[in-house]
């Protein structure tokens, strides 16, 4: 039986680390901050907060897509604005809003709703399974972002912290999307361990394409 990643000790899970690095090339501290990323998505999308929420930008067209490469730094979420603001969408199927200033008191709205949901609701479900897994990491929250300060095994370029940043929005329904499977970049480089596996709601890449385009 394959033995769990994060389960090992601090020297163990160092040397597969050095395993997974030797052969894929890529830098220790780099795959280890992936094993992080891909957790907190595993957390999320295992308990009833990934119904409504969606996986978007760079790191999803990397880590489900696959149509970039680059190095997985953070978590761009979107949390339906149709679940956060109800009263605000009402029938809206599109959640669009039809004015100017209907759009800058969604706007507001959300922003003052989105930092309380994320202290609120996803702090503690990522606590939960720190506490339950007996990981060493915090969790600290600054207005609508999100950090998981995990304790690294290894070291590398001073431009890379041992943290991992989940950057929530609420500004759009997230739609389209469909669910994709998300796996470390260790994973194919060492056998007889398991790493974190996810499988989230990830915006199409299209539109993740189109929103970057427009930004």
């Amino acid at each position: 039986m394959a033995e769990d990643f994060l389960g090992l000790s601090t020297r163990d899970r160092a040397d597969v680390l050095r395993i997974a690095a030797d052969r894929s090339g890529r830098p220790t501290h780099l795959l280890e901050k992936d094993v992080w990323v891909v957790w907190a998505l595993s957390v999320i999308y295992s308990s009833p907060l990934g119904e409504h929420l969606v996986f978007k930008g760079g790191t999803s067209l990397s880590k489900a897509y696959r149509v970039i490469r680059r190095f997985s730094e953070d978590v761009d979420l979107t949390y339906d604005i149709r679940t956060i603001a109800p009263d605000l969408v009402g029938d809206e199927s599109e959640a669009l809003p039809r004015t100017r200033s209907e759009e800058r008191r969604w706007t507001s709205e959300v922003r003052r709703r989105l930092p309380i949901w994320v202290s609120t609701v996803i702090r503690p479900v990522l606590t939960e399974a720190l506490d339950t897994a007996s990981l060493t990491a915090t969790i600290r929250v600054k207005g609508e972002d999100l950090f998981i300060d995990y304790q690294a095994t290894t070291t590398g370029s001073g431009y890379v912290a041992p943290s991992v940043l989940l950057e929530f929005g609420a500004r759009s329904t997230g739609l389209p999307a469909s669910v994709r499977d998300v796996v470390c970049d260790a994973t194919d480089w060492v056998d007889g361990v398991s790493f974190p596996s996810a499988r989230p709601r990830v915006m199409h890449a299209e539109r993740t394409f189109w929103e970057k385009a427009t930004a």
